[in-house]
């Protein structure tokens, strides 16, 4: 019988433990779950074609690179003096073209030295400024006075001379783009540690290295630079659509000298609802003579630009401004009661030119009342 006792002992155990309740099990929190898509084993490259650059794993190489890009960008926004020419070339409503045609958006020289600057900017888009996409804006900044070659949207300045605007410029005559500024919003948008090296150029004289990332940082690199992409809304809801980037490169190039030579970013794709609305653009921004003697000087010969009250009127009629009398086409549009300055008229009396809130150009003297004192005020242009 006592033999038996511790049996039945750990028998009547097991037999508690079944039936007495488990303890309470802590609560499990909850869990995100990430799905990460796996990378496709690499194929090895053709015999005699570029292999393509890899990203560069986490630690310490990614750190160089951003360590050096970012005292590149640093090292290049602080030099004072230097050439800077950039080119936008796009196609496609989307980057801002007029059709699907490709065609050259801007075309922009600057050369500063401090204060001193000099730039020639050509655009399409000059128009709704009132001033020739041809011939742009010429405009250089020598020991404090502005001069700016006409005509120009200002009061008087009517005929294609030099004139001195003086130290109080408008903002049109000031530089659209300062490399500092480039520089800076570049380095906000870019993801520096994940970009890779590329190819290798000889740029204005020095062994430069392109430091680039993919299609993904487009859209953000375009933003930076001023130039967005613009996807159309849809008719419905007036909710912008998707853009898919089929094609993009960001690409720093990374002198021997330590500074950045040239910018590029390339975008290209369409409208994910509407596959035929593709769009292309490309931004080409080229630094060169860094820290160099970089000479601002006045030009020769100058006219001086009385600054007169500008004649302002109230629009009696809403109607098309154009960029010439009579057929021009129509850059804008002005607003009854639109408070508008009066630049010019032409002989006959029947057009105005003015800076409306919309645009510049020219309008129907019909749309005005213009008192004849101030008609009197307005200069007659030869030939608009």
């Amino acid at each position: 019988m006592h033999r038996h006792l511790p049996v039945l002992i750990v028998i009547a155990a097991v037999l508690t433990g079944a039936v007495l309740p488990a303890p309470a099990a802590e609560p499990v929190a909850a869990q995100t779950i990430i799905t990460v898509t796996p990378t496709l084993p690499r194929q090895p490259s053709a015999p005699g074609s570029t292999p393509r650059p890899t990203v560069a794993p986490s630690g310490a190489p990614a750190n160089e690179t951003a360590r050096l890009l970012e005292a590149a960008l640093e090292r290049t926004s602080a030099v004072a003096a230097y050439q800077m020419n950039i080119a936008v070339r796009a196609a496609g409503t989307v980057a801002g073209a007029r059709s699907a045609r490709e065609e050259t958006l801007m075309d922009y020289t600057g050369e500063y030295n401090g204060a001193n600057f000099a730039f020639v900017l050509r655009s399409p888009e000059l128009l709704r400024q009132g001033i020739d996409p041809t011939t742009g804006i010429i405009a250089v900044r020598a020991n404090n006075v502005t001069y700016a070659m006409g005509p120009l949207p200002i009061h008087g300045a009517t005929e294609p001379v030099w004139y001195t605007i003086g130290a109080d410029a408008p903002s049109f005559l000031s530089p659209p783009y300062r490399l500092e500024d480039l520089l800076r919003r570049l380095g906000n948008a870019l993801p520096l540690a994940e970009m890779t090296r590329g190819r290798i150029e000889t740029i204005d004289g020095r062994r430069c290295t392109a430091y680039q990332s993919g299609a993904d940082v487009t859209l953000a690199a375009l933003g930076a630079l001023g130039r967005p992409l613009v996807p159309p809304r849809a008719t419905n809801t007036n909710t912008p659509l998707d853009l898919n980037i089929q094609r993009g490169v960001v690409q720093l190039w990374l002198c021997g000298d330590g500074m950045l030579r040239r910018v590029q970013v390339i975008a290209a794709g369409n409208v994910r609802q509407q596959p035929s609305n593709v769009f292309s653009t490309t931004v080409l921004i080229e630094v060169s003579q860094l820290n160099s003697r970089v000479t601002i000087t006045a030009p020769a010969q100058t006219r001086a630009l009385r600054r007169t009250p500008e004649p302002t009127v109230a629009a009696q009629r809403a109607g098309p401004i154009r960029s010439a009398p009579g057929a021009g086409s129509i850059v804008g549009r002005m607003n009854a009661q639109d408070a508008v300055i009066i630049i010019e008229r032409s002989a006959d009396q029947r057009w105005y030119r003015v800076r409306a809130p919309a645009a510049t150009g020219w309008v129907s003297a019909s749309l005005l009342s213009v008192p004849p004192a101030v008609a009197r005020q307005v200069p007659v242009t030869p030939n608009p």
